[in-house]
């Protein structure tokens, strides 16, 4: 089953960070872990601190609903909480 993301970047003004989440997220999905995992939130939360975001942190979000459908939620945040 198709899994589907519904991202919110709160750097939505910088085109390099979305340009480096679009890269992690495209290598979290060549690995083959599942986007409506919070193991693929990790992952690419640790390729963009790789990638010169050490701050970065996503929350996940999703319903019961959601989760059934394979939907989830991410909010990225470039800096501090």
């Amino acid at each position: 089953m198709e899994t589907k993301l519904k991202v919110r970047l709160e750097a939505w003004d910088d085109p390099a960070f979305h340009a480096a989440f679009e890269a992690a997220r495209e290598q979290v999905t060549a690995e083959e872990i599942p986007l409506d995992t919070q193991e693929a939130a990790l992952r690419a939360q640790h390729l963009l601190a790789d990638a010169g975001y050490p701050e970065v942190h996503i929350d996940v979000d999703r319903s019961v609903d959601e989760a059934l459908a394979h939907v989830a939620h991410w909010t990225v945040h470039r800096g501090k909480r």
